[in-house]
């Protein structure tokens, strides 16, 4: 067991070494898989609500200006398959249902702070581009 940690630990390389030593990203590559289910318009939303604390439907709602109820239902179903949220059904009527990031969910803060930092950095330049495009469409 402590053969394959220590492998593990060899293999792991840093984000700029795998861009520069990679050509292509296809689903194999683990950049993409990643990127593949979080990067969507209110995944991370969401997760970063969430990391406020348990939250219920409508407190999502409410906090995540814009999001229809499909899609945050779309969305909670499809993070809770994941592994990356927990849904706790309270035996009440009307029944009550909450959210909570599981420890898999959780260990998104670090990254999440790291674009919080990017995106307070370049805010300017973010905000003059979000609205070209906002007006563009």
């Amino acid at each position: 067991m402590a053969e394959k940690k220590i492998n593990k630990e060899v293999k792991k390389i840093s984000y700029m070494e795998s861009l520069a030593a990679r050509a292509i990203f296809d689903e194999n590559c683990i950049i993409h898989q990643s990127f593949a289910l979080i990067a969507d318009k209110w995944t991370l939303l969401v997760v970063t609500v969430l990391m406020q604390g348990t939250k219920r439907n409508s407190d999502l709602l409410r906090q995540v200006i814009g999001i229809s109820p499909k899609m945050l239902a779309q969305t909670l179903k499809t993070l809770v398959k994941y592994g990356m949220i927990s849904r706790k059904v309270y035996p009440e009527v009307p029944p009550r249902v909450e959210y909570t990031l599981t420890e898999f969910g959780t260990s998104l803060a670090k990254p999440l702070s790291g674009l919080y930092d990017w995106s307070v950095d370049w805010e300017e330049e973010l905000r003059t581009v979000y609205r070209k495009n906002k007006a563009k469409k």
